[in-house]
């Protein structure tokens, strides 16, 4: 995979702020102290990377036609983010490529229905994966409450 310049300053401070968390950690600091340092690299320099817009990868059937601003509609990480950091900690070398792949593979996002939002919730499924899932598909969730996804690549 390769990364115009831009992109690979962005990944070198996410590359930072995952060794700087395995650090924390190592020294003993819970992780609500911590994650923040992970999760807001992620989101500003991953996932709105692109002219500073997030990109979701899948819409709910039901969110299609629906915009923010009304509480209509939920950007959702089909895989939760803890899975996300996890994983990320647990990279034994923390290279740009290492940590490229977690986010290309695991870093996900859907626009769903509140009320599909609700459904999850209901589920146990906020901020965890199903019980059988295989730790690849990344819409297990939704699959897990009938909640019929699209593709979408919308900026958002």
């Amino acid at each position: 995979m390769s990364f115009d310049p831009s992109s690979m300053t962005q990944l070198a401070l996410i590359v930072e702020a995952v060794k700087y968390c395995q650090r924390v950690k190592a020294m003993g600091m819970p992780a609500a102290c911590y994650s923040k340092a992970l999760r807001e690299p992620v989101y500003f320099l991953w996932e709105r990377r692109n002219g500073g817009k997030s990109r979701a990868k899948f819409r709910s059937r039901a969110a299609q036609g629906l915009n923010f601003g009304k509480r209509e509609i939920v950007y959702d990480h089909a895989i939760p983010f803890r899975y996300i950091e996890a994983e990320l900690l647990d990279l034994a070398e923390v290279t740009p490529q290492a940590v490229a792949d977690v986010l290309e593979k695991k870093c996900v996002v859907a626009l769903i229905r509140t009320e599909e939002d609700r459904n999850l919730n209901a589920a146990g499924l906020s901020s965890k994966m199903p019980e059988n899932w295989d730790g690849l598909d990344p819409l297990a969730r939704y699959k897990a409450v009938g909640i019929d996804l699209v593709p979408g690549n919308e900026r958002c």
